[in-house]
């Protein structure tokens, strides 16, 4: 992951060749696990700044789905304090980025990894207060872009995560548009009925945050 993608067009070829493979595996590992010691070693080792860098720098549709996939794995199963300590990495661009891949699976495990994340900044602050990782996804027009992957034609997945994502994010705000206040609201209801019991639940919280904001 840290090898600089440098070289010929082969070259490069040849380096992708061997993350993504390092990338299956790295799944495979942490594919349902809660071992939060392991994503620690894994943090500190520096390969989420890797991704990162990954994200930020190459071509979006160049980057498949083992890389937006792996980094899911470590977002997903760990405590807030693996969260907060990804959050710290300044996750944000990168992943922001990815959601205007053209495959709508990388897209998804984009905002996926971005409300994983954004769980912990909901979980370690006072229900009244905002949240506090707004203003690190504004600043990239995150919330523009996430409500774009509802709009699209995609799969139920970045769709539901997408409007979990902007529900958390307006905690102790207003959506002041009204079109996306509908669209979102609407769409978090439909998922009071959602065969997922994770996101029935993550539903009915953000309907509580939205309830207490409505203006």
């Amino acid at each position: 992951m840290k090898q600089p993608f440098e070289g010929t067009q082969e070259q490069q070829k040849n380096i992708t060749h061997r993350q993504e493979t390092d990338l299956l595996l790295l799944t495979l590992i942490l594919k349902g696990q809660d071992d939060d010691e392991l994503r620690k070693r894994i943090i500190s080792s520096g390969i989420v700044e890797s991704f990162l860098l990954i994200f930020i720098n190459r071509d979006p549709n160049s980057i498949s789905q083992e890389y937006s996939l792996a980094f899911f794995h470590i977002t997903n199963n760990s405590s807030n304090e693996i969260k907060l300590l990804i959050y710290n990495k300044k996750p944000f661009l990168g992943l922001i980025r990815l959601l205007e891949h053209t495959d709508i699976l990388v897209a998804g495990d984009a905002v996926a990894s971005i409300f994983n994340i954004q769980i912990s900044g909901s979980n370690t602050t006072k229900e009244s207060d905002p949240h506090p990782h707004f203003e690190s996804i504004q600043v990239y027009d995150g919330i523009k872009k996430i409500f774009a992957l509802i709009q699209k034609n995609g799969s139920k997945y970045s769709r539901d995560r997408s409007a979990l994502c902007i529900g958390y994010l307006f905690k102790a705000r207003e959506i002041i548009d009204p079109i996306m206040r509908q669209v979102i609201i609407n769409h978090l209801k439909s998922l009071l009925n959602d065969s997922d019991a994770w996101v029935k639940e993550r539903a009915k919280n953000t309907l509580k945050y939205l309830s207490q904001n409505a203006g």
